[in-house]
């Protein structure tokens, strides 16, 4: 969700993808974070919130501290969704009930025209390894209490992925994002594969229509949404939400600001029920490219394999004039911060705390952070081979399926499942 900057971890993702890895890297943003809700999310907000109450027994308000720093320390994330929506509710309140039509469509375009479809190339691409298909919606909603109270220090962003083939099967994912900006609390629910008993597509248009199930039916919202079944970071790794010219296309109507919030080097964040994930990025003293963002590698690793040159879009007003900045960067990060002089790993600000640098010590390393170090803090050889290996594979087998799809000897079906499977070897190998 975003404006193009550099951001977050090598998940592949296709979409093919299984919708719970749908919100894969992008670059993180410039821009102040308070912008207000929409006003039609905080008036369904208003009317939702009514028909929700947990058990007095369960319920924490908003307002308090919840569970105490050492007991945050040793949170895991819970089996299902409404256990998750009853453990974030201290800090994040209770999650929107997504309602699609309500939300913005993303626009494609073409040429600078906007189209329709499911197209390779476009003006801008998803840049995940996969075409670009319209019809995707987003919308942002301010966090509630269940009694209905505001939290205008919260965020919920609905996400809507489309990446169907054609308009007479829905293929996509539908995810939410909860943060607290004062706290850095941040939530991911995903939904499971099959999300056409609630979610339709437009003819002419693919846009994504219908309401999803919400937490005032549990068996219901489990159904629909599960809790992160991977470490999310391994996308959203320097902060919650992804950008790229995609994502940020959708503009908060009558105005030119991303529905996405753009957050900045300084924004906390920690995950809820996350507390073993890796929250590590690599930061370069006096380096430009941190003035404003933390920087997540693996994410500009996939996107230069979809196309991307982060010096024909790196800053933004001025692209390409930090070259060097990026070249030492890439430097750093191929030879480890710790054979790198002026780099290290940092974890993002937290619950009032700082951002923290943090050494070979850090008890949460994963691959996914590491797997292209060859001198120091190194993963055994035959790991990062096997990374690489599927990784090519990936690519290669979904450039050959959508030529078998383009010729009739394969169905989307049929590659979905494949390309499924392929990805979800690569997020175990990344996980160890």
């Amino acid at each position: 969700m975003f404006t193009d900057t550099i951001s977050n971890v090598f998940t592949l993702n296709h979409r093919t993808t299984p919708s719970w890895v749908i919100w894969i890297p992008l670059l993180t943003g410039i821009l102040s974070f308070d912008r207000q809700a929409f006003p039609q999310g905080r008036e369904l907000n208003t009317s939702e919130t009514e028909k929700y109450r947990l058990p007095q027994a369960t319920r924490t308000p908003a307002s308090s501290p919840g569970l105490s720093d050492a007991s945050k320390d040793n949170e895991q994330m819970p089996q299902t969704a409404i256990s998750y929506a009853h453990m974030c509710e201290p800090e994040l309140g209770i999650p929107p009930q997504i309602n699609l039509d309500r939300a913005v469509e993303i626009p494609i375009y073409i040429d600078g025209k906007q189209v329709y479809g499911n197209f390779p190339t476009c003006d801008n691409p998803v840049l995940i390894g996969k075409s670009t298909v319209s019809g995707s919606v987003i919308q942002r909603y301010e966090g509630r209490t269940a009694d209905g109270v505001k939290l205008p220090h919260v965020v919920w962003v609905a996400f809507g992925r489309n990446s169907s083939s054609s308009t007479t099967r829905v293929v996509g994912s539908v995810q939410m994002i909860g943060y607290n900006k004062k706290t850095g609390a941040t939530a991911f629910f995903e939904s499971g594969d099959h999300i056409a008993p609630w979610v339709s597509l437009d003819n002419d248009t693919w846009r994504m229509r219908g309401t999803m199930p919400w937490i005032d039916d549990p068996s219901e919202f489990n159904r629909a949404f599960v809790p992160a079944p991977m470490q999310c970071v391994q996308c959203h790794q320097n902060d919650p939400f992804i950008t790229n010219s995609f994502i940020t296309a959708a503009k908060i109507p009558g105005t030119d600001e991303p529905v996405i919030p753009i957050l900045d080097a300084t924004s906390p964040y920690h995950v809820i029920g996350g507390s073993q994930w890796d929250m590590r990025t690599i930061n370069l003293k006096d380096n430009a490219c941190f003035d404003c963002h933390r920087v997540g590698m693996k994410t500009i690793e996939l996107f230069t394999q979809s196309g991307w040159d982060v010096n024909e879009h790196m800053p933004p007003d001025d692209p390409g004039s930090l070259s060097e900045a990026y070249a030492q960067l890439l430097a750093a990060w191929k030879q480890g911060p710790s054979q790198f002089d002026g780099a290290h790993w940092i974890i993002p600000p937290a619950r009032g705390k700082p951002a923290t640098i943090v050494g070979p010590d850090y008890p949460h390393q994963a691959t996914f952070n590491r797997n292209q170090f060859t001198l120091g803090n190194a993963v055994p050889e035959e790991e990062t081979q096997t990374l690489e290996l599927l990784r090519r594979r990936y690519f290669e087998s979904n450039r050959k399926y959508q030529e078998q799809i383009a010729q009739g000897r394969l169905t989307p079906e049929e590659a979905d499942r494949e390309l499924t499977k392929l990805l979800r070897q690569i997020l175990l190998a990344t996980e160890r």
